[in-house]
């Protein structure tokens, strides 16, 4: 049997398809890119969240305390102390890690906040900024080396 298609039916389907593909590009662009974001923030969280658990424990110089805050930057930027090539995430600097050791009267810390600040999650279509987010804190528990006194 042969079948038998009116003029006006010409070109549907591909009209379907170009319709349907459409909509399910942009929904599955949007799950990506909110996936995306919460992938990268989850590992800003990290980073924060170690390098507060490496600065509760670490030795405080009262003399030198850019050598704990480089330390902290550090330990958020690459996993680790010491400086590396290839930061966590892309597009991470040290200028957005903000490092606050709440000295009291004495210049003894009692906490350590790690914050990350003005940082640009670059998804797919669209851009994130993070303010002042994510952040940790917690209470300072390591040694004070006394090299300035």
């Amino acid at each position: 049997m042969k079948l038998i298609r009116r003029k006006s039916e010409r070109g549907n389907a591909m009209l379907e398809f170009a319709l349907g593909f459409s909509l399910l590009w942009m929904l599955f662009s949007g799950i990506y890119q909110i996936g995306y974001a919460y992938y990268i923030y989850d590992r800003l969280t990290v980073a924060t969240a170690n390098a507060v658990q490496l600065g509760s424990r670490m030795a405080y110089d009262t003399g030198s305390p850019t050598t704990f805050s480089t330390a902290l930057q550090n330990m958020v930027l690459y996993g680790s102390e010491t400086a590396d090539t290839y930061p966590i995430v892309p597009n991470l600097t040290a200028s957005n890690v903000a490092v606050n050791a709440h000295l009291d009267a004495n210049g003894i810390p009692r906490y350590v906040t790690v914050n990350i600040t003005g940082y640009t999650i670059n998804a797919l279509f669209t851009s994130f900024t993070l303010p002042n987010k994510p952040g940790a804190t917690g209470q300072y528990y390591g040694q004070i080396n006394c090299s300035g006194c």
